[in-house]
């Protein structure tokens, strides 16, 4: 994601591709910063309700602060890495 500004990146996701049971986790290669990997039961609790645009289809804007933990200013469980092999592909969901 290249939306980044004081250390938080803006990015948004399809409510249909968060909403698919078959998703487990969310992968955010954050450019120039560390790779964020967000249990997607995690990121439906904190997106659920929040702001959608594109008629109603999409999630977001929403911002990852990854040296804070949190998603939107909300405190949610993620993993940090700057390991270069995670950064294989952007914006990922897994």
């Amino acid at each position: 994601m290249p939306w980044e500004h004081n250390g938080e990146w803006r990015t948004d996701t399809f409510k249909s591709t968060l909403s698919d049971p078959r998703l487990r986790f969310a992968r955010f290669v954050l450019q120039g910063g560390p790779t964020v990997v967000i249990a997607a039961e995690e990121l439906r609790r904190v997106l659920a309700g929040g702001r959608d645009h594109y008629g109603f289809e999409i999630w977001g804007p929403f911002n990852i602060n990854p040296r804070a933990g949190t998603v939107d200013g909300k405190r949610i469980q993620m993993q940090v890495s700057t390991n270069p092999q995670l950064r294989t592909t952007t914006g990922a969901l897994l």
